[in-house]
């Protein structure tokens, strides 16, 4: 399954409070489980908020997800929590709304599925230059297609199974 998100680390974690989050929202995440993975039970995905307003709506967009909850900074038991799950304790993986990398190029399968879909669902010619862009939304991958002045995006999940 492809995952292009970074794991969540202590100092990934020292780097958010540093930089004012005080906000965590966890929820389930099934693509930081590889196939065949026998170790891990669970995944999750925590992303960093400032703004009380924007992770509550996150939370509500999860709102069917068992696994989900808000960390807050100002509790000493929550930080412990978030310091734990930051450590990648047994059985467990815990990623970060990141990319791994600085920069993300489409490649191999994803790029082949990225062509498919843009001739299924757009009239864009595809010798042309398309700007791809992967984000996170509420949790969710999302790819970005820029062609020229017309911009599509599309949930990776979407993009991969069709």
């Amino acid at each position: 399954m492809f995952n292009p998100l970074a794991l969540f680390t202590p100092p990934v974690l020292t780097a958010f409070l540093n930089q004012g989050y005080t906000l965590f929202v966890r929820q389930s995440y099934l693509p930081g489980i590889e196939p065949g993975d026998q170790v891990t039970r669970e995944a999750f995905l925590i992303t960093p908020y400032k703004d009380i307003g924007e992770a509550n709506q996150h939370f509500q967009h999860i709102r069917f997800d068992k696994r989900k909850y808000i960390y807050q900074a100002h509790r000493p038991e929550e930080m412990d929590k978030l310091f734990i799950a930051a450590g990648q304790p047994p059985g467990y993986k815990v990623f970060t709304a990141m990319l791994k990398g600085k920069t993300w190029e489409p490649g191999g399968e994803v790029a082949e599925k990225l062509r498919r879909y843009m001739q299924i669902h757009t009239n864009w010619r595809p010798n042309s230059t398309v700007d791809a862009e992967l984000y996170t939304h509420y949790g969710e991958l999302i790819i970005a297609l820029r062609y020229g002045q017309e911009e599509i995006q599309v949930p990776l999940y979407q993009l991969i199974s069709g």
